[in-house]
């Protein structure tokens, strides 16, 4: 059996989703694809388009076997955090073989050797690094220089800067320092279209199908840049429960910096003091929640860190332990969903899994149960953030809420559903 490992977001899940599916399963010869998935917020710090069961549906509807959520302390934070997460949880599962990423350039061997100078903090690297930067060089051209002195290859164009590069360059470095079997594999992406604003002609960026959808461009506007069966899931979501925005959550995160101190919410994961004495500055100016992360933006605080901290207060999440072990940084499996067909694929992660597949979150928040006291407060982060996504969600709709202890997993046949 050949399972192969998948991080991503799918937010929502498009024809280039599915291209680095198809191409992941017959490039690996995998028998199984495993996706880590983002559960109902994202690394960029925002609210998912639809909920992570919708998207989970889209993924199994279009070609992947088992779908898993990774944590929201790790699906919202930085890439290094993010990467960690996400592959110390394939590594836990002690079954998959590859992990499979798309990549805007560069071949595998790059991503190896620049992830090994940068992971391992080589003497030689941190010298030249620091020459550079008492040159006055910017960090990123400094860190450029010091890394292509380091290498007998030029260093390909966008390896250290565009989003998918940058995030390869991540799970190679995980990989490295957890002494991982799991071999990295690339794929090239079709065309460069991360974070374009535009829909293009059959591949189009998740940012600009999004922004379509959240202008009101019609059905057939957007449809054609999602696979079939994935646009007919999210038109009849979107038709039925509409979606959120950042904005939504205006009101509850304007009350949780109103009745938190500046020293208190320096607690919070990525609040530094500047941004805490920032955002009590700021908040007699407060109009929503963007525009909010724009007056908090300065030139040492990114729009991104600025999205993250204020989500990271809104959902409670504070500063992770830096020392965790590896079991106890992905210390369970929480399962989105699956296809029916692939019942071996899950009769061989319980066999050799060093951490629990969680189907049934409600059995695992007893005393007794196997996690420990630390997994299951990360659990509970889980469901609070799932919560708080369906309490909104239900709100502005005006719709029933549903608990996430109550929430189904998804079950679909590759004959149908």
């Amino acid at each position: 059996m050949k399972i192969t490992g998948i991080i991503a977001e799918y937010n929502p899940f498009h024809n280039g989703h599915l291209y680095h599916l198809e191409k992941a399963r017959r490039e690996t010869k995998a028998d199984y694809l495993v996706v880590v998935m983002s559960g109902d917020f994202t690394q960029r710090g925002a609210p998912a388009l639809a909920d992570k069961f919708v998207r989970a549906q889209m993924a199994l509807t279009c070609g992947a076997d088992l779908v898993l959520e990774l944590p929201v302390i790790h699906t919202t934070g930085s890439a290094a955090y993010f990467a960690r997460g996400a592959v110390a949880l394939l590594h836990n599962l002690q079954s998959v073989d590859c992990l499979c990423f798309g990549s805007e350039s560069g071949a595998l061997e790059a991503f190896e050797k620049v992830s090994q100078v940068l992971q391992q903090e080589l003497p030689t690297f941190q010298k030249k690094l620091r020459a550079y930067l008492s040159m006055g060089c910017t960090f990123p051209l400094a860190r450029h220089q010091a890394l292509q002195e380091c290498l007998s290859f030029p260093i390909p164009d966008g390896l250290l800067d565009s989003p998918n590069n940058i995030l390869g360059l991540e799970y190679c470095m995980a990989l490295q320092d957890f002494a991982s079997p799991i071999r990295p594999f690339v794929i090239n992406r079709r065309e460069s279209t991360y974070h374009q604003t535009n829909l293009g002609l059959q591949y189009s960026s998740a940012t600009a199908i999004r922004q379509a959808i959240l202008e009101g461009s019609p059905f057939s506007v957007w449809s054609e840049h999602l696979p079939e069966a994935a646009a007919e899931i999210l038109e009849h979501v979107l038709r039925e429960r509409g979606w959120i925005q950042e904005n939504d959550f205006s009101l509850l995160l304007k009350y949780k910096c109103m009745e938190t101190s500046p020293e208190k919410l320096c607690c919070f994961f990525d609040v530094s003091e500047e941004m805490a004495n920032r955002i009590h500055h700021c908040l007699n100016d407060f109009i929503n929640y963007r525009e909010f992360i724009a007056r908090i933006k300065t030139s040492e605080i990114t729009y991104t860190r600025a999205a993250r901290g204020l989500l990271h207060i809104l959902l409670n999440l504070y500063q992770p332990d830096p020392y965790l072990s590896l079991q106890e940084l992905s210390p369970y499996a929480r399962v989105l969903g699956f296809c029916k067909e692939s019942a071996p694929l899950l009769t061989q992660i319980k066999k050799t899994s060093r951490i629990p597949l969680i189907s049934q979150p409600a059995k695992f928040l007893k005393k007794d149960s196997l996690l420990s006291t630390h997994a299951q407060a990360m659990l509970k982060q889980d469901i609070h953030a799932a919560n708080l996504y369906e309490s909104v969600l239900a709100y502005k709709r005006n719709t029933p809420f549903t608990h996430e202890l109550r929430r189904q997993i998804v079950k679909v046949s590759k004959t149908g559903f």
